[in-house]
């Protein structure tokens, strides 16, 4: 008798398990009903689309066009600030000293503005260095070679230690007049400025890619909407059918927010492969131009994160603007 309450707790354990058991399985196997479900409504949608060529095209490379306007803005962008990372950061302030100063009284004025707080450091460039820098750079070698006497002056490049920024620009400015005040100096020129306008233009060029990005992702949201709407008129008469029989809102939307999906999917694919298409062919141009330059620099293009990106975000909007559009239209259908 006194087995009984342990026999009863084991029966009991072992119930608790088969029904865990149970539940685990049809859990599941709905999972996987469910999944096969979604997968099937895939399938059809794609087939939908692809029954209807001429029409899925249309829709598809008008999606591609709109996203691969911001996407080119951003490339470019890309490209430029690649290219401005290359240059030095910091700004410079060029020293051109008289033509008839002596190399030891050139050298004494580097030591001096050297030996100061707010410069970072002074490369001496002398007459003869200049000359042949001038020949590499301008071609002009046997003009230049005939000149009776060298006529560059000496030039000092000192280097601050602050960075161009719109609140160094006064300090910069600063010690760049301090230093046409020494006697030595001829004339003194800060390069801080039209590195300033360049992030100036910068900085007004990526709010506008983000604008115009804002602007036609609506512009691919209103697309979208209006192609479901009209794939829920077509099928107008199917849908009052699923109604009738008890079918929910959420079943009688999934093949259209499969049809978004693709519609995102297809434009975001063609949007990335016009990008490619065209920075090939520019590349070929832009090459010779960098190489007049003298740069390392290579051009880039969406590499395979920003590709994903690019069709996430597509197939997003293109699930969002469905999503809003059969919503709207099912509501409006009533039974009759």
């Amino acid at each position: 008798m006194a087995q009984k309450p342990n026999q009863q707790r084991g029966a009991t354990r072992e119930s608790i398990k088969a029904t865990k058991h149970n539940l685990q399985t049809r859990s599941s196997f709905h999972l996987g009903k469910y999944l096969r479900q979604h997968q099937t409504t895939l399938t059809e949608s794609f087939m939908r689309l692809v029954g209807y060529p001429l029409s899925s095209v249309m829709t598809v490379m008008v999606i591609a066009i709109a996203l691969s306007l911001p996407g080119g803005l951003y490339v470019l962008l890309k490209n430029v600030q690649s290219v401005t990372d290359q240059w030095e950061q910091q700004s410079v302030i060029t020293l051109y000293l008289f033509p008839g100063l002596e190399d030891t009284q050139a050298l004494a004025l580097s030591h001096r503005v050297s030996a100061q707080i707010d410069v970072a450091s002074v490369e001496y460039i002398s007459k003869e260095e200049g000359l042949r820098y001038f020949e590499r750079s301008s071609g002009y070698e046997q003009i230049l070679s005939a000149l009776p006497e060298n006529p560059l002056p000496i030039v000092l490049r000192v280097i601050p230690k602050e960075l161009v920024d719109v609140t160094t620009l006064s300090n910069l400015q600063a010690l760049r007049d301090q230093l046409a005040s020494q006697e030595e100096v001829e004339y003194a020129e800060l390069d801080a400025q039209w590195l300033q306008r360049l992030a100036n233009i910068l900085s007004f060029g990526q709010r506008f890619a983000y604008a115009l990005s804002v602007l036609l992702v609506v512009a691919v949201f209103l697309i979208v909407g209006n192609t479901i709407r009209m794939a829920v008129e077509s099928r107008r008469d199917e849908v009052l059918v699923m109604k009738l029989v008890g079918a929910t809102d959420a079943y009688i939307r999934r093949p259209f927010l499969y049809m978004g999906f693709w519609f995102g999917v297809l434009g975001g694919f063609f949007a990335s492969l016009c990008i490619f298409s065209l920075s090939w062919w520019v590349s070929a141009p832009a090459e010779r131009l960098i190489d007049l330059y003298q740069s390392g620099f290579q051009l880039q293009t969406f590499n395979a994160d920003e590709i994903v990106l690019c069709l996430t975000i597509s197939a997003f909007v293109g699930v969002i603007g469905a999503w809003i559009a059969v919503n709207r239209h099912i509501a409006n259908i009533e039974l009759q």
